[in-house]
């Protein structure tokens, strides 16, 4: 850590204080750069913070002294943004203190730019935190008076009455814009809802026409600074509005298409059971596990039968294009204590959860969810048993999608044709007896405990999940230089997964198609090579502090010469 990012002396942190008097807060914090700067290597500098009423400013100086009050470098009132105040106590990579403050800002409801703030001390950060934290949500004022305030300021900052007005008009105006855009943005999100498509559609030309008189009224009041930040949102929008309405004009010449007389109906069937499209190896011939489940009633999809398989890692004999249970423990994973400081991994436990099956399909859009298609197992005796913890489920469904075609540097989507692979875990029997006394369970349950119940409507949390795959003899696989020495590596699974929570199971799903470039590029690059892969894929919750380490895989499958070409394509996503 540079000098320059080194945490400043108690002494510091008061010294501008000392000389700023008629402010609630004065002091020196980190706050880290934006735009290009955020990439430097020191893209943390030292700034003098004021905070009076509900005004919020920084300066490029320093200290207070040093700088001209009339001319901060950032200015924010909260009683005029959305905003949301936020801290954390970890550690952040390049970060010179772990005593983070993050102060997120919304726009139009929904484009969001954040500035962030280390402090030098908890006691710092619980003060900035506080001042900050009272003025979360909606602003306290009408946005078309606010930005008209804004505008009067080239004209002198009064207003007459035709320019009171032009205001009152200006805020009917915007509200209603306001309004249609958030609305625009919530049928984008919920494009499966015909009716809610419908209502948007019809709603294109209204918004052309307010944002055509949006631009006329800004023209007329303002300066060219603001007429020409009025152009660059009114033609954001104008854009979304003509885009939505392109998809349904688009959608509804299908829909005429599909409709005309004398074309054949194919049957959509999105309740395709589950476990039907790849199979399992067999075991071992001659085994006492063959001869266990051929007995009635015992199959490998029963649940005597599953407890069973995972009993038998080891005995089976491949068959191409199939699966079976995978090893927990042959995967490397967080060791404690102090992990950040000695990076110690250890193998792991074995898996708290048990391979029950795994589908694996093409589909010319992605799957945003199993059940679209696959009809959840219903297995008796464990997904009919409850685990007695409400937020952990005696199943959990996995579901990944990777792209089928050669990804485009420069055409980026979250969505196309994919491969998905859909994997069955039950809970094993030792995890369901360790649930019977949490207080005694291992730190990694206790952690997939807190992780079923906050990954749902905590992204940062939820982002601690990770996917690993080790292959098998990679060596002689003859891959790229630098793949082989990812083997066995975690992956983050961040703005990539969603999660669902279901009656009696959970679902973390993982969109490859918004992977990065190069990640993408060499995932298409091995492809011709599955068939000749065994795949060891497995997927764990992050640890970070000691009373959440050693970790634990949760689950883990094992793919056994997987063949693109043999994936059914015809289960009705398309």
């Amino acid at each position: 850590m540079s000098a320059l990012q080194a945490p400043r002396p108690p002494q510091l942190e008061r010294k501008s204080s000392e000389v700023s008097e008629g402010f609630s807060l004065c002091e020196t914090l980190y706050k880290r750069r934006n735009g290009l700067g955020k990439h430097a290597d020191q893209n943390w500098v030292p700034r003098c913070f004021t905070f009076h009423t509900s005004i919020l400013c920084y300066y490029d100086e320093e200290f207070f002294e040093d700088a001209d009050p009339s001319r901060p470098r950032g200015r924010i009132d909260l009683a005029r943004d959305e905003t949301k105040a936020s801290f954390v106590d970890v550690q952040k990579q390049g970060a010179p203190t772990k005593f983070l403050v993050v102060l997120q800002i919304f726009v139009l409801g929904g484009i969001e730019r954040k500035w962030k703030m280390c402090a030098n001390s908890k006691n710092q950060q619980q003060r900035w935190f506080e001042a900050l934290k009272q003025y979360d949500g909606q602003p306290d004022v009408d946005v078309g008076q606010q930005i008209l305030d804004a505008l009067s300021i080239g004209n002198g900052g009064s207003q007459t009455p035709r320019n009171r007005a032009k205001t009152n008009a200006f805020n009917k105006t915007f509200r209603t814009l306001r309004k249609n855009s958030n609305a625009f943005t919530l049928g984008l999100n919920q494009g499966s809802q015909n009716d809610e498509e419908e209502q948007q559609h019809k709603k294109t030309p209204a918004m052309l026409f307010l944002a055509f008189n949006l631009t006329i009224i800004v023209a007329r009041v303002g300066d060219n600074t603001f007429f020409w930040m009025s152009v660059v949102l009114v033609n954001m929008l104008l854009c979304k509005a003509l885009k939505t309405s392109w998809r349904k004009e688009v959608k509804a010449v299908i829909e005429e298409e599909e409709d005309e007389p004398g074309l054949e109906d194919i049957p959509q069937n999105k309740t395709v059971p589950a476990a039907g499209t790849m199979p399992r190896a067999k075991p071992k011939q001659g085994s006492d596990l063959e001869e266990f489940l051929k007995a009635p009633n015992q199959g490998f999809l029963s649940a005597t039968g599953c407890k069973e398989l995972a009993k038998n890692l080891s005995c089976f004999e491949k068959l191409p294009h199939s699966y079976w249970n995978g090893d927990g423990t042959i995967f490397n994973v967080r060791m404690g204590p102090n992990y950040k400081r000695t990076g110690l991994k250890k193998p792991s436990k074995m898996s708290l959860y048990d391979l029950y099956a795994v589908d694996f399909v093409r589909t010319e859009e992605r799957m945003k969810e199993s059940r679209d298609v696959f009809q959840p197992p219903d297995i008796p005796g464990i997904t009919d048993v409850p685990t007695g913890h409400s937020y952990i489920p005696p199943m959990m469904i996995i579901t990944a999608s990777m792209p089928v075609n050669e990804p485009s540097l420069f055409n980026s989507t979250d969505d196309g044709p994919s491969f998905n692979v859909v994997f069955y875990f039950v809970i094993s029997d030792a995890t369901r007896a360790a649930l019977k006394d949490m207080a005694s369970a291992s730190p990694a349950l206790k952690l997939f405990g807190e992780w079923c119940r906050r990954a749902e409507n905590e992204p940062q949390f939820r982002g601690r999940f990770k996917c690993m795959c080790i292959l098998d003899e990679i060596e002689k696989l003859g891959l790229p230089t630098p793949i082989p020495g990812y083997n066995g590596k975690p992956v983050l699974i961040n703005k990539s997964g969603a999660f669902f929570r279901r009656k009696n199971y959970i679902e973390q799903t993982i969109n490859v198609h918004l992977f990065a470039y190069i990640a993408k590029k060499a995932l298409y690059s091995i492809q011709p090579k599955f068939p000749k892969m065994v795949l060891n894929v497995g997927f764990n919750i992050e640890g970070k502090e000691d009373d959440e380490l050693p970790e634990c895989m949760l689950g883990v499958g094992k793919l056994f010469h997987l063949d693109p070409g043999s994936a059914p394509d015809d289960l009705g996503l398309d």
